[in-house]
């Protein structure tokens, strides 16, 4: 090799390894900013059983989904179980920083989900649940927790949370076309925006289609499944004066209930209403509603001076379009749980979350109680 070929060499060695270390510090650097963004990827298998909750079986040939949640909710992958019920997912991409994936199985028309949020709740062995359905179901039970009031000027907005317990044994979906869930609000023409809302996984509220039966009646067919589902219903009450006079039937009574009022200054008074102080972290008035029978009324006379919200104040009041929605740190969903605001009022939404915690933990406590005694 002669000396200028072997300078060259060494130029062209040089330079390879000039270039391979480069390469390797962006590769480096790639990762980094990968990490950082929380867009590391990592593969695993999801492994997992259907079961008819009905009749205790495992479910054979039945379609399971493996959805990703980001912007959007993708189908990625499927599978059919076999004959022990089981359904596997070879080599699925997870994000280190948000790993979360959404099961999704559908049976006689209802939707069937599962929440991963977590590399460590993959590599377990999963369960899906499933249910027959029937048209007609005994032991439900319909609860009316809580409701929260927020004056605007002279008309209020009200929003109610229904708790539905299907208690049937063995246990069963009730689906049927014409109802499953049923309502009333102020008539006379006084109720506005009327919104229902029934809280899926995540409680991701999940918008339904109010259907009209009477003069302030109204039904949903959305499927109510074993145990306990939530409901949140909002509408706007147009009055003439500050003397309110707010009455709805409840078709389903109530045992007892408990009611938020903002601004704490107006004088509430009705039938079984017992004041109990203001919450200091909300600035609402707190009530306790005895015991309404079912199909009987509840009436509430709410007076006194409220402000009126504009839509330029500088705060979210709501709007009359879409519930508004409060995100609060949590485990599922990118570390965000999505809960129902009422009309932008972000310390009633807290309060409310707490209230239907509480209030599905007594149900389920009641349920429990019930099955040791039977």
């Amino acid at each position: 090799m002669t000396i200028s070929n072997h300078e060259e060499f060494k130029g062209k060695s040089r330079g390879s390894r000039s270039f391979s270390i480069g390469f390797g510090l962006i590769q480096l650097m790639i990762s980094g900013i990968c990490l950082l963004c929380g867009n590391a990827w990592t593969q695993s298998s999801i492994t997992g059983r259907v079961l008819n909750g009905t009749t205790s079986r495992p479910v054979i040939n039945q379609k399971v989904e493996l959805l990703t949640l980001g912007q959007k909710m993708n189908v990625t992958k499927e599978d059919f179980t076999r004959d022990d019920g089981r359904f596997t997912f070879e080599e699925v991409e997870l994000a280190a920083a948000s790993p979360h994936i959404l099961l999704r199985t559908i049976y006689q028309g209802v939707n069937y989900n599962l929440s991963l949020s977590s590399p460590e709740e993959m590599t377990s062995p999963q369960l899906l649940t499933i249910y027959e359905t029937a048209t007609e179901l005994e032991n439900i039970e319909v609860f009316m927790p809580a409701m929260l009031v927020l004056a605007n000027g002279n008309d209020l907005r009200v929003e109610q949370q229904y708790l539905v317990k299907n208690g049937s044994n063995p246990m069963r979906t009730l689906t049927n076309s014409q109802m499953t869930f049923q309502f009333d609000t102020p008539s006379l023409g006084k109720t506005k925006d009327l919104k229902i809302s029934v809280l899926g996984l995540g409680r991701i509220p999940l918008p339904q289609r109010p259907l009209k039966q009477n003069e302030g009646d109204y039904h949903i067919n959305y499927p109510m499944k074993p145990g306990v589902n939530e409901i949140m219903i909002s509408y706007r009450v147009e009055f003439k004066s500050n003397d309110r006079e707010l009455k709805l039937r409840l078709l389903d009574g109530t045992e007892h209930s408990q009611l938020f009022v903002k601004p704490s200054n107006l004088q509430v008074s009705g039938k079984g209403v017992e004041e109990r102080g203001v919450d200091s972290r909300t600035e609402s008035a707190m009530y306790h509603i005895g015991k309404v029978s079912k199909g009987e009324f509840l009436n509430l006379r709410i007076t006194g001076d409220a402000p009126e919200h504009s839509a330029d104040d500088g705060h979210d009041h709501g709007g009359d379009s879409e519930f508004q929605v409060v995100r609060l740190p949590n485990r599922i969903f990118q570390q965000k749980i999505i809960i129902l605001g009422i009309f932008g009022a972000l310390s009633l939404a807290i309060i409310f979350f707490a209230l239907g915690q509480q209030s599905r933990e007594r149900t389920l406590q009641q349920v429990r109680k019930r099955k040791k005694k039977g």
